[in-house]
């Protein structure tokens, strides 16, 4: 049942994430904006956003079977309860490689829900695009990462020695704490890797400044 709540998710995320970018958008306009009318907006694309999941799909499908002996020595490892070197011997390369293999598919996501969604380019165009945009912004889009991640790691390590503070007065109220640190921490994570991609996407694709003075240059005539 996880297996399949994951392909489901995989299959579905160019659409949960179209919707996402749109609430950005809205938010980033100062509109007061229903998700119906989201929904009725990306609703002509439907279709092509779930082929665009399947693409994703197939390629994750892939990815697993490329990995497999490694995630089987990997799971081994840990059921048998080896020391914590071995185990981080096998899972650095396993991490290496699955980075490497899932860049293309992260660079062919990054923009082409948004490109499908809303300005109703075919699956195929939108990925081409997204590649071709995600290498002519790779060094912003690294530079935005790098520093998101170092932000995160410096909160980490403040809440993580404010939590082994606690822990060390009451053991049960510093496991509380450490759940919800992890589960905010979470939360930031999404939120602001979706604000970069969204105004990376707004950067690229969406000027909505220029439109605004355009529309008002329109009024004026």
């Amino acid at each position: 049942m996880p297996v399949l709540i994951s392909l489901l998710i995989i299959l579905f995320w160019p659409t949960f994430l179209a919707l996402f970018m749109g609430v950005f958008r809205e938010a980033d306009l100062g509109r007061d904006t229903e998700p119906r009318e989201l929904v009725e907006e990306i609703k002509p694309n439907f279709v092509k956003l779930i082929t665009l999941g399947g693409v994703f799909l197939a390629y994750g499908i892939l990815t697993g079977v490329m990995v497999r002996d490694e995630m089987v020595e990997l799971n081994a490892l840990v059921a048998g309860k080896a020391e914590a070197e071995i185990v981080m011997q096998q899972l650095l390369p396993l991490i290496f490689k699955m980075l490497l293999i899932l860049t293309p598919m992260i660079m062919a996501s990054w923009f082409s829900p948004m490109l499908v969604g809303f300005q109703g380019y075919g699956v195929l165009e939108a990925i081409k695009h997204s590649f071709w945009q995600c290498g002519r912004n790779l060094i912003a889009i690294i530079v935005a990462w790098s520093i998101l991640s170092m932000s995160l790691f410096l909160v980490l390590l403040i809440a993580g020695l404010f939590v082994g503070i606690i822990s060390a007065i009451s053991a049960l109220l510093g496991t509380f704490l450490m759940s919800l640190v992890v589960f905010a921490m979470l939360l930031l994570v999404t939120y602001f890797l979706l604000a970069i991609q969204y105004y990376s996407y707004r950067h690229v694709y969406y000027h909505p400044d220029a439109m605004a003075e355009a529309a008002a240059g329109d009024a004026t005539v």
